[in-house]
């Protein structure tokens, strides 16, 4: 920073310069200033030091408020202006501070009133996503009261593809305000997955699909119903969406040595790509099977993924092209939900 400290004092230091000379051609022209040779070298060697100590002096006065940016400038965070210094001086420092001070102000603006925005626009879908449940589940009871209607049994797979969609973007509303809403409590692994099996049956039906539960049944997992029964949708959504007509799905539930439960979700579907593995969890990516199936969102193991974050569930997927795909549910038994449990017990 000094060297280009001296270059923007260019100006000051040429100033100097020429001062010095015209004082050295001054006393050698003018014939009545007598100056001895070795008096002359000290007055040079003296008003360089005094020019050296000022710029030195002034470098680090005038650096000192700039360095502290500097800094700051290479860990910016949310609070970023109550991190900058007081100025010190009116100019230019002053200046400086008062010109972040307006750029702060205006950027706190504009972020209040993407806010207010976001928020109008998310409680706007809430309130829909509630009024369209209603003539949904309307809509059910009719299909129910005519379960003999050959119709009504036609319209019972697409009313239910519809009732998801519609229930997932409820619980992506619900997604920011996720930590407030848990509620863990011991739950009984085989029980969620056939709550969630029984709410996809009509699908399942409709394709000729078995679903085939198998493993230790009795496990127990400490965790969220709700929240981990859409994780477990979503998964057995992908699962049966994929899965070929009259194909098989099958879960296997097994409690490893150190208490944690693995539940392993199986499909007999075209598989997914060595180079679409890493991104599938990546929201709005659909892959090459996406694009075939032209439902595909990129937003259900988006939302599963997200979910077991915050629920400390471990998803893993292994898959082989033409073979199927199989995704892992990781329930350890050392996250905090199991710690605070055992702490009760």
């Amino acid at each position: 920073m000094f060297i280009a400290y001296l270059v923007y004092k260019k100006s000051w230091i040429g100033l100097m310069g020429l001062l010095l000379l015209l004082t050295n051609a001054l006393i050698q022209f003018d014939a009545g200033i007598g100056v001895e040779p070795h008096s002359l070298i000290y007055l040079n060697s003296l008003f360089l030091t005094i020019c050296i100590v000022f710029l030195i002096w002034r470098y680090k006065k005038e650096t000192a408020y700039y360095k502290s940016l500097r800094t700051l400038s290479n860990d910016v965070g949310d609070d970023w202006f109550e991190n900058i210094p007081e100025p010190r001086s009116r100019f230019p420092e002053g200046m400086m501070y008062a010109l972040l001070q307006n750029i702060h102000e205006h950027d706190q603006h504009k972020h209040r009133e993407y806010q207010s925005t976001q928020l109008m626009e998310h409680d706007d879908l809430s309130s829909w996503v509630h009024e369209v449940k209603t003539p949904l589940t309307t809509m059910k009871i009719i299909l129910d009261a005519h379960g003999s209607n050959e119709l009504a049994q036609k319209l019972n797979a697409p009313w239910l593809r519809m009732h998801l969609l519609i229930d997932r973007q409820l619980y992506i509303s619900r997604l920011a305000n996720l930590d407030s809403d848990l509620l863990p409590e011991k739950q009984r692994v085989q029980d969620l997955i056939r709550e969630e099996v029984r709410e996809l049956s009509t699908w399942c039906m409709e394709k000729n699909i078995s679903i085939e539960v198998t493993g230790d049944t009795a496990s127990i997992v400490y965790t969220d119903k709700k929240w981990c029964g859409f994780v477990m949708r979503q998964l057995l959504t992908n699962a049966i969406k994929y899965s070929p007509t009259d194909g098989n799905v099958s879960i296997h539930i097994d409690l490893q040595e150190t208490e944690s439960v693995m539940v392993t979700i199986k499909d007999e579907g075209p598989g997914i790509q060595a180079h679409d593995l890493p991104r599938i969890f990546d929201k709005g990516f659909t892959g090459e099977n996406g694009r075939v199936q032209h439902t595909a969102t990129g937003m259900g193991l988006y939302l599963a993924k997200e979910i077991s974050k915050k629920l400390h569930i471990r998803l893993e997927v292994a898959s082989a092209v033409g073979e199927g795909t199989s995704i892992l549910m990781i329930f350890s038994s050392n996250n905090p939900f199991e710690r605070i449990r055992r702490s009760l017990v």
